[in-house]
This record gives C-alpha cells, structure tokens and sequence, in this order.
C-alpha cells in the first residue's frame, strides 16, 4: 500500500490503479454531516494524479444501517461520479447486497456502481472498468 490517508474512521490508499476507502466497525453516521463528500472529492484528487480511476468501498465493517446510508449518499454523489471511473462496494452479507441493488433499480447511471460480497470480485470488476477506459483512450 503506498499512498495511504487516513481521516478518523476512514482509510484511503491506491493500489495499482484502484483507490481503496475503508471504513472501520468504529464509523460514525455523524460522520456524514462533516462533508464527508469534499474528503472524498480532495483525496480522490490527490490520489487519481490526474487521471481517472475506479473506487472500491469497502463497507464490511460499518454496521447494517450504516452500510446503507453510506451506499444511499456516497452511489448518489454528482461530484464523486464525476471524479472517478466507478464505484465498487463491498459488503458483507448477500441480503445487503440485493437491498442496495434494489436501491439501484430502474436507474441509468453513466458511472456505474457495482455491489460484491467478494473482494476478488470488485477488484476485477475495478481492473475491468480500467482497461476499457484506457482502451479507448
């Protein structure tokens, strides 16, 4: 891991071309009124270097309520689709999962977002997004 930042409760890194955000078991909800949207915008600024890459999120340690409130706010964030190629979460359990694809339902998004039990899996569908990207570019 190089690159890492840490801000309270949460963990930012670059790995290869993935930015990584973690949160621990000891996140806040309150922690969303603090703009926790230009934390995101300013880190994923100074770790994209000028290009753009896919975020992985990583919610497995943040409770059941707080998954959701985190997916709800940070899936919706205009300034955060436009900063990135898109968005990876990972949770925890398969019935989190279908409740926030539910979320997602009927919705058209240019940056796509993506919800895997499996670190595996949203790390390939990251390395996907990548290589098509630059692929056309």
């Amino acid at each position: 891991m190089k690159n890492e930042i840490i801000f309270d409760n949460v963990k930012f890194w670059l790995d290869q071309h993935i930015i990584h955000c973690s949160f621990n078991s000891k996140f806040d909800e309150r922690f969303l009124e603090i703009e926790i949207e230009d934390l995101f915008i300013e880190v994923i600024s100074s770790l994209s270097i000028g290009n753009f890459k896919p975020l992985l999120i990583d919610l497995t340690e943040v409770t059941y309520l707080n998954s959701i409130n985190l997916y709800k706010f940070l899936s919706r964030s205009t300034q955060i689709k436009s900063s990135v190629l898109s968005k990876s979460f990972l949770v925890r359990s398969i019935d989190l999962k279908i409740l926030l694809s539910l979320y997602n339902f009927g919705s058209i998004e240019v940056v796509p977002n993506k919800i895997c039990t499996n670190l595996n899996m949203a790390v390939n569908y990251c390395n996907e997004k990548y290589q098509m990207f630059n692929a056309a570019s």
